[in-house]
């Protein structure tokens, strides 16, 4: 009979202008691994893939802002760049007892931690699955300072300003995404743990708890410097990249700046809900690899 897997606790932490939601798998004495969720999710859907690094870690997984139970303004029209969540990250880290030892991340949440790392005195080890590192024109554009070029132009906003967002309940809302051929290669459990914190209810019943307006924003939003991050941060970063749908765009720009990178076979850049055991085992590898540092 196998062990079920524990359960983490939701704790606040209170910043300037709002409130920080993290689920949190105590571990005291062990070294402690932030991680941070992709656009649209929330910490809930990854339990699977982080309960099981809870005998090795202390872990922390807030909501970032605009997500899941998470407070802090998402404001659409003034998000420009992914560098809010990285002082999120910081302001996060600051309240904690200790440094993390090592910092995760999947998809935006990746790319954050990074920008998060290379303001750090000492950069933590980082384990970075599917970093959404874009080509250098598309960075350059939505940094134009006469406005984000990049507004109108991303397929996935489009899709996200389109998309449903109301139902009459959770079982609803659950059947709907079931039938979904996009979750049909999602690990069992998966999209019910995302769903816990995803929706957010309201007198109504459901809705998604990350507004799809900011989620559009989310896409649009590259004017932050992923090259300048990982120069800073050079080999202490570890990239998982997908075989299929990769937005591991600019490769050669993360290796040339001492970024390893492998790759992992069969999953597309939703590895975390399709092979959450196969991530986790990366994962605690990369922890691995720091020595006594992680």
């Amino acid at each position: 009979m196998s062990r079920p897997e524990p359960r983490p606790e939701l704790r606040s932490y209170r910043l300037d202008l709002g409130v920080i939601s993290a689920r949190v798998w105590p571990n005291p004495g062990a070294p402690l691994l932030i991680f941070a969720q992709a656009t649209g999710f929330c910490a809930s859907a990854y339990d699977r893939m982080l309960a099981p690094l809870s005998d090795r870690f202390e872990i922390v997984a807030p909501d970032l802002r605009g997500h899941g139970r998470t407070s802090l303004p998402a404001d659409p029209a003034k998000h420009r760049s992914w560098d809010i969540y990285a002082s999120d990250l910081l302001a996060l880290c600051a309240q904690l007892p200790e440094p993390p030892q090592l910092m995760a991340g999947h998809s935006m949440g990746a790319i954050c931690v990074l920008l998060a790392a290379s303001e750090m005195q000492t950069a933590p080890v980082l384990a970075l699955v599917e970093p959404v590192v874009m080509p250098l024109g598309v960075n350059l554009a939505a940094r134009w300072p006469w406005g984000n070029l990049m507004k109108g132009r991303v397929g996935l906003a489009g899709k996200a300003r389109r998309r449903a967002n109301g139902w009459p309940d959770r079982a609803a809302a659950l059947e709907r995404y079931s039938r979904h051929r996009a979750f049909a290669a999602w690990a069992p459990g998966v999209l019910e743990d995302y769903l816990a914190d995803g929706l957010a209810e309201d007198e109504s019943g459901v809705h998604l708890a990350c507004d799809p307006q900011w989620e559009a924003a989310v896409y649009e939003a590259q004017g932050h410097d992923v090259l300048r991050a990982a120069r800073q941060v050079g080999g202490r970063a570890h990239v998982l990249k997908a075989e299929h749908g990769s937005t591991v765009l600019n490769p050669v720009g993360l290796t040339r700046r001492g970024i390893s990178i492998e790759r992992i076979e069969g999953v597309t850049h939703l590895a975390p809900m399709e092979a959450p055991q196969r991530v986790t085992a990366w994962i605690s590898r990369i922890a691995g690899l720091a020595g006594g540092s992680a």
